[in-house]
């Protein structure tokens, strides 16, 4: 008989392929909750007879409650553990779909959407806090790179699944789809995600310790830099998203059809850069994968504000460009989220709320800047996709310049 110690680790401990591709399905709540939704704008503007600013309202009550529920619910999960916090959350997340389905008017559906978003945060935020508890260095590194190319699907996923709903239903079939998603979440987390938080590494559920755990990890100047060097990734990839449609319709003069194609190949290389970086974590690290990542991104938004600048670009260096760009800001995400949370292992939902903050943060921040010379020129958006990719690479080296940044990957 063998002793307890050769035993295999038990499995709530172990981080499987199952359990990942449960967390990156959960994990696409965010993603699903905006892509799925855009297509029942205009129907929904119509219902209502409401502005377009009105319905976009919408949008920014979500996009508001992910930022509060990102801070709020890793830092409550480090309290009360992560199952119960997960299923609490997307219980309350699908309630409030199909509540905002049925909604009686606009301003209903903002508060529900609010809420939406408050709640469907937490499918991200524990599913890097849920990797952080089960693995450390290169493996957690792999873990969320894994993490974020199943994420990944959600926004190629999303929009056709939004505008067959809208075409079927309008924007309650859409509302109420993802309502129904929700619930798929809610029983894929029940069955296939079990507590990785055991009691004795829980923190109480008391202000004054929440506080403090988030006061050590903004006074820890590594950990600060690694957060903005993810977040100016994020940056850098919503404002290639959020103005993609401009320059490639308006300064290329596409068609929408070519666009789709377009922003599908953006889609894809995202994921794919995710699986690369992968196995690239592996053999070179994941400090090492992260730099060169850094260096692919400024590189192939450089080429591209040089070829703007000179009346160059066509769609032609566009879409292999900006693959490249995508692919590169699917390692920076999954590289330094790893190093960072790595550096909050005593409270790993509080750091995951706190990489999240800096992420909506910079990312609202960043979305409208490719427009504010006019939609005519794609020199703004390659200028910031650069000026990110750059500054995310000053951040992680000031990170490893930091005291104690240099720590093993």
């Amino acid at each position: 008989m063998r002793p307890a110690s050769a035993d295999p680790a038990p499995a709530a401990d172990r981080l499987t392929r199952g359990r990942l591709a449960a967390l990156g399905f959960v994990g696409m709540a965010g993603a699903l909750s905006t892509d799925l939704y855009l297509p029942a704008f205009p129907d929904l503007q119509a219902d209502f007879g409401a502005t377009a600013a009105a319905v976009q309202l919408t949008l920014t009550a979500y996009l508001a409650g992910s930022a509060l529920g990102q801070f709020a619910i890793g830092t409550v999960s480090d309290a009360l553990g992560r199952r119960r916090t997960l299923l609490t959350a997307f219980s309350l997340f699908a309630l409030a779909g199909f509540a905002a389905a049925a909604a009686p008017s606009l301003e209903w559906v903002v508060a529900l959407r609010l809420v939406q978003g408050l709640c469907g945060s937490a499918g991200a935020a524990l599913a890097r806090a849920i990797v952080a508890d089960l693995a450390t260095g290169e493996r957690a590194a792999r873990g969320i790179s894994v993490l974020i190319a199943t994420m990944g699907l959600g926004p190629v996923l999303g929009s056709p699944l939004g505008a067959l709903l809208t075409t079927w239903g309008g924007w309650r079939a859409a509302l109420l789809g993802l309502a129904l998603v929700a619930v798929a979440m809610l029983v894929v987390a029940a069955v296939a995600l079990p507590e990785t938080l055991p009691p004795e590494r829980r923190h109480p559920a008391r202000l004054g310790p929440l506080v403090a755990n988030l006061r050590r990890l903004i006074r820890d100047r590594a950990f600060v830099c690694l957060c903005l060097a993810f977040a100016l990734g994020y940056a850098g990839l919503i404002l290639y998203i959020g103005s993609s449609s401009f320059v490639v319709q308006n300064v290329f003069g596409a068609s929408p059809l070519t666009y789709s194609l377009v922003f599908a190949a953006g889609s894809v290389s995202f994921v794919a850069g995710a699986w690369i970086n992968a196995m690239l974590v592996r053999r070179l690290g994941t400090r090492s994968t992260l730099r060169a990542a850094q260096v692919a991104a400024a590189g192939s938004a450089g080429a591209l504000l040089v070829l703007a600048s000179t009346g160059a670009l066509g769609l032609a260096a566009w879409v292999p460009l900006t693959c490249v760009f995508t692919a590169s800001c699917a390692a920076i995400m999954s590289d330094a989220s790893a190093l960072t949370l790595g550096r909050a292992a005593f409270a790993p939902g509080s750091g995951s709320a706190a990489l999240g903050l800096f992420q909506f943060t910079l990312g609202a921040l960043a979305s409208p800047f490719g427009g504010l010379w006019g939609d005519d020129t794609a020199v703004p958006v390659a200028a910031g996709m650069a000026g990110a990719a750059v500054l995310s690479l000053v951040a992680a080296r000031l990170a490893d310049a930091t005291r104690g940044g240099s720590q093993p990957d």
